[in-house]
């Protein structure tokens, strides 16, 4: 594919895709409205340019590009982005080449397609150009396309019959052939044509095809957002989870019962953290709120931010309230392009910060605080809030972003809204991750060997050799080893009589912070496969 540049020749070199690493512990799942995409379908992304590649440019009409574009700003390297919604119709237009059809044609029409639904493609222009044999060569046909705010996309000429799996690497479009083959056309004809066609519009058609044309968005609904979350959940990769749509989108549906889909879907895996949103809270007062200088009593959006987190931890237990972390306020960034204007938009700060324990991660380790960090690309915050607010929000259990002259917006906070001492850290829950995607690796190639104590110890050496590691990168409490973790796999939990096709290994581990045990039972079966519990 050639994109529009500098006359010449374009090469462009296509790398072989990343091979995934489920021991990082960096990389995030964001689930939301896009522009433009696969519905659906979760896209493995590298870099702002990559999401724009499959989604589109980030605009400000959703909060999840935006997220997106924080995450990677903020040091993010790896992200799973899934466009959420129901397929609502796909903008189209119908190619009629004529009578003669150019020569390697061999359908009267074709149907010009995008490649997702949804309102971005409507009136995009598609211009395609033929040129018959002559002395330079074959018959040849060449397009370029325009989609609205986009940049065009043009694709060199190519022989009539290869057009249709030459669009097949559009962004934009695909070329669909409508009805039977016809016989070969004929050398009639002009040595020069021309079709300027637009998707979304039929020429001579009556309205209600022209409306059947036009593509449409489906707002998402509680059923896409918890099929959206049973597909982030079967990803191996993601450690970090984020919906920055989602608490606006469902406001007057039940958030609290989507973020329980959410955290039901995600928590079976035990490996990863969701980072929520709560829905949008104008406080009363803007001009007090800014200022600080307001009553200590909080204002209504302090008082909707409270009873969201209440209704939450209603509606959950510890075992998924652990794995879910809430940030408040919102963040304000720039909506377009930087260069572009002075536009700023209000947006969830989950993909910022999802951004900040990405950058931390790399730093200093999945095992510490991610907090005390400043967060990049961010303008301000939505709002101001008075100490007695930010204390009333803290001992909620929602952790802070505070902005303060000098040293620009900031994370403060790192816990999760379990308010059990085993569940209550963002750092003690992401070392927990860490040690169920390393026990997962060791223990997943041996579910098949034959029960003895030759796979018992070679079960211990893995584990060990993975404890180790924590311990060395001071993840762990103690002097040395024997006081940072024990290991238990041997007749004491395999008794004799026990199945003989399941092996149990048991393992505690001591975290920096709390100073107590984490509890792991791996439990190895030829029929059961492997499980990774935690007590």
């Amino acid at each position: 594919m050639v994109t529009d540049a500098l006359p010449g020749l374009a090469l462009e070199v296509v790398p072989p895709p990343a091979e995934q690493d489920v021991l990082r512990t960096d990389v995030a799942a964001v689930l939301g409205r896009t522009r433009r995409g696969p519905i659906g379908v979760p896209v493995r992304v590298e870099s702002r340019l990559d999401f724009e590649r499959w989604f589109g440019p980030v605009n400000g009409a959703a909060s999840t590009p935006l997220a997106v574009r924080g995450f990677f700003e903020n040091g993010g390297r790896t992200a799973w982005v899934l466009r959420v919604g129901r397929a609502g119709r796909t903008a189209s237009t119908v190619w009629t080449p004529g009578d003669p059809a150019p020569a390697g044609l061999d359908h009267r029409d074709y149907q010009v397609l995008a490649t997702s639904p949804g309102t971005w493609a409507n009136n995009t222009r598609v211009r395609l150009r033929y040129q018959a044999s002559s002395v330079a060569g074959p018959p040849t046909i060449s397009v370029r396309v325009v989609p609205p705010g986009e940049p065009a996309e043009t694709f060199p000429p190519t022989a009539p019959e290869r057009l249709v799996d030459q669009l097949a690497a559009s962004r934009f479009i695909r070329l669909v052939p409508l009805g039977d083959r016809m016989s070969p056309a004929g050398t009639g004809g002009p040595l020069v044509r021309q079709w300027d066609l637009e998707l979304g519009r039929l020429a001579g058609a009556p309205a209600e095809d022209q409306d059947r044309c036009r593509g449409t968005d489906v707002p998402p609904g509680p059923a896409d957002y918890r099929l959206a979350a049973e597909t982030v959940a079967e990803l191996q990769e993601p450690a970090l989870v984020c919906a920055p749509d989602l608490a606006d989108d469902l406001a007057g549906a039940g958030p609290a019962q989507a973020v329980l889909d959410l955290l039901t879907a995600v928590e079976p895996t035990q490996d990863r953290l969701v980072v929520l949103d709560m829905p949008a809270a104008p406080a009363p007062d803007t001009e007090v709120a800014l200022r600080g200088t307001g009553p200590e009593s909080s204002g209504p959006s302090v008082d909707a931010a409270i009873a969201w987190v209440q209704e939450v931890r209603a509606v959950g237990d510890e075992r998924l309230l652990r794995c879910a972390a809430v940030y408040h306020p919102r963040l304000r960034v720039r909506a377009g392009p930087a260069g572009a204007d002075d536009t700023v938009a209000t947006v969830p700060a989950a993909g910022h910060v999802l951004g900040v324990i990405a950058r931390l991660d790399g730093e200093r380790g999945p095992h510490h605080t991610p907090a005390n960090a400043v967060v990049l690309e961010a303008v301000d915050l939505e709002l101001g809030l008075p100490m007695a607010q930010e204390v009333r929000l803290f001992e909620a259990g929602v952790n802070l972003l505070r902005s303060s002259t000098g040293r620009g917006v900031q994370v403060w906070g790192g816990r999760t809204l379990a308010t059990t001492p085993g569940g209550r850290y963002v750092a003690h829950r992401r070392l927990v991750h860490l040690l169920v995607r390393a026990i997962r690796g060791v223990a997943g190639p041996l579910v098949f060997e034959v029960n003895g104590p030759q796979l018992r110890l070679t079960l211990v050496r893995g584990i060990t050799s993975v404890l180790l590691a924590a311990f060395r990168s001071g993840a762990l409490a103690g002097d040395r080893p024997e006081e940072a973790f024990r290991i238990l796999c041997d007749e004491q939990n395999n008794p004799p009589g026990q199945a003989p096709e399941v092996v149990v290994c048991d393992v505690e581990v001591a975290p920096v912070v709390p100073m107590e045990f984490i509890r792991i039972r791996v439990v190895l079966g030829q029929d059961r496969g492997l499980e990774v519990l935690e007590s």
